[in-house]
């Protein structure tokens, strides 16, 4: 029961003290994004620096991109897998081909793309159990443990192919020190990668929509 009760302590912790996220201007917005335009998502599973996630992540991720957009107000936003049909009528087949891509706002009327890559992101720390007479009590993180990711978020316009705002968002998850007696600690962290992830998104996006807005 201790234990139990000294688990719930630790992650409710967690959630209150120990996450941060910053964000680092790579190209201020040079442009005026109005609720109105229409933005393509790249699909993230095109981008080899998610393959650590899965098919399930990844559509999770999309869909919170998507979602934090439309509460923001954008009334136009899609994934770009969504609208094969639509793509392949305005004769769009390669996304790289300068022409085919100026189709997009051309013929579809969507004046902007959004990429999002992953760079470095992983932990610190090593598994230790809890009790090693309670294998069932599971384990914790050793020493000082950080989960981190660093998530870069650019607008690109359909018609010139140019980057018109750029971001690199940095989220840490820092484990929590807790005294266990005879002036021992452990650190406890329950974050994942994923999650870390997940914060970047929905804070970035929320940036994005901010610096450009009308």
């Amino acid at each position: 029961m201790k234990k139990s009760i000294f688990l719930t302590l630790a992650i409710s912790l967690f959630f209150a003290s120990c996450t941060s996220t910053k964000i680092y201007p790579r190209i201020k917005c040079l442009t005026c994004v109005s609720k109105s335009d229409g933005i393509l998502l790249m699909p993230l599973h095109w981008e080899p620096s998610f393959r650590k996630f899965s098919t399930a992540q990844l559509n999770e991720l999309e869909n919170r991109i998507l979602g934090t957009l439309r509460e923001e107000g954008f009334t136009n936003v899609e994934l770009y897998d969504r609208m094969d049909y639509e793509l392949l009528n305005a004769g769009v087949r390669d996304i790289n081909d300068p022409v085919q891509r100026a189709n997009i706002n051309l013929q579809l009327g969507i004046p902007y793309l959004l990429g999002l890559s992953l760079g470095d992101a992983g932990w610190t720390g090593e598994w230790k159990a809890i009790s090693p007479e309670e294998p069932e009590m599971g384990s914790y993180w050793e020493s000082d443990t950080r989960v981190s990711s660093m998530l870069r978020i650019a607008l690109f316009e359909t018609a010139t192919g140019e980057i018109v705002s750029d971001y690199a968002v940095e989220t840490t998850i820092d484990g929590i020190p807790i005294p266990v007696g005879d002036s021992e600690s452990l650190s406890l962290n329950f974050g994942s990668i994923e999650q870390a992830v997940r914060l970047s998104v929905q804070k970035g996006i929320r940036n994005l929509v901010q610096d450009c807005s009308c």
